[in-house]
C-alpha cells in the first residue's frame, strides 16, 4: 500500500463533492506526519500525475482546490467531474447488480463497517482489486518488451572508454 492511498481510499468514501480536510486530519487518516513541503509550498498540493500523493486523491476521483486554506493548515477537495469532450481522465460509470442474496449483502456492509468505509466505497475497492492486472499478466507483458530489445546491452563504462579512445 503507498504512503498515501489512505487519503484517497478516505475520499472514495464521501458521499458529498467536496471537503476541507485539517492537514492534521491528513496525518491521521495517513498514519504518518507530512512532509513539511506541504505545509510550506502550495506546489505539493498540486493535481499533478507525476506525484505520489496526487495519484492517491486523483485516482480516487477528486482534486485539490482553494490552496488558499493552506496558511489556515486545511485543505479542500473537490470531486472530479469528466468534461467527456475535453478531458483525458478515465471516465467513472455506474453498475447495478441486482438479485444478490442478502448474506451477501449484509456480509459486505459488516466487512464495510469494520474496515471505516461506506457500502459503496467498500464494493468499489473490490472493483477496483479485481480489475487490476494480475502478477503474471504483468510479467508476460515485460517478458514481451524484454524479447523486443535487441541482445545484451553493453556496460556504459565499456561505451565511454571507447568513445574517448576514438578521439
Amino acid at each position: 500500500m503507498g504512503k498515501y492511498e489512505p487519503l484517497g481510499k478516505y475520499l472514495a468514501d464521501q458521499s458529498a463533492d467536496s471537503c476541507t480536510i485539517a492537514l492534521s486530519d491528513v496525518e491521521a487518516i495517513i498514519g504518518r506526519p507530512l512532509p513539511p513541503s506541504a505545509r510550506a509550498h502550495q506546489g505539493w498540493w498540486a493535481n499533478d500525475k507525476t506525484h505520489v500523493q496526487a495519484r492517491s486523491w486523483m485516482h480516487a476521483g477528486w482534486k485539490v482546490t482553494q490552496h488558499h486554506l493552506l496558511r489556515r493548515e486545511h485543505v479542500h477537495f473537490t470531486r472530479i467531474v469528466h468534461d467527456t469532450l475535453h478531458d483525458e481522465s478515465p471516465q467513472v460509470s455506474q453498475v447495478i447488480v441486482r438479485n444478490l442474496d442478502t448474506r451477501v449483502v449484509a456480509e459486505l456492509k459488516r466487512r464495510a463497517k469494520q474496515r471505516g468505509r461506506s457500502l459503496e466505497g467498500e464494493l468499489r475497492m473490490i472493483l477496483s482489486e479485481a480489475a487490476r492486472p494480475q502478477r503474471t499478466e504483468l510479467i508476460a507483458q515485460a517478458d514481451r518488451v524484454r524479447a523486443m530489445t535487441p541482445g545484451p546491452l553493453e556496460d556504459s563504462v565499456t561505451l565511454l572508454r571507447r568513445d574517448r579512445d576514438s578521439r
